[in-house]
């Protein structure tokens, strides 16, 4: 399960689903019922579609907001 957290932490959540999918295999295969259910419950949460943090009319009213503030700067 190590592995498949360092791969969330860098953004691999491919790499770390099939990661938490082989552990889970072997957790299951030498009867650790609760290392089992720690990688379903990681499974769960990686399988759920990420909603954006900001929507993409948020972002570019953000981004013109920034270009003003940066062109102000060299205004001065």
């Amino acid at each position: 399960m190590n592995l498949s957290g360092v791969l969330v932490d860098v953004n691999h959540q491919s790499d770390a689903l099939a990661a938490y999918r082989n552990a889970r295999e072997l957790y299951q295969t030498m009867e650790l019922d609760n290392n089992v259910q720690l990688c379903n419950n990681a499974i769960g949460r990686l399988s759920q579609s990420k909603t954006p943090l900001v929507s993409r009319r948020g972002f570019w009213a953000w981004l013109r907001r920034l270009w003003r503030w940066v062109c102000s700067w060299f205004r001065r």
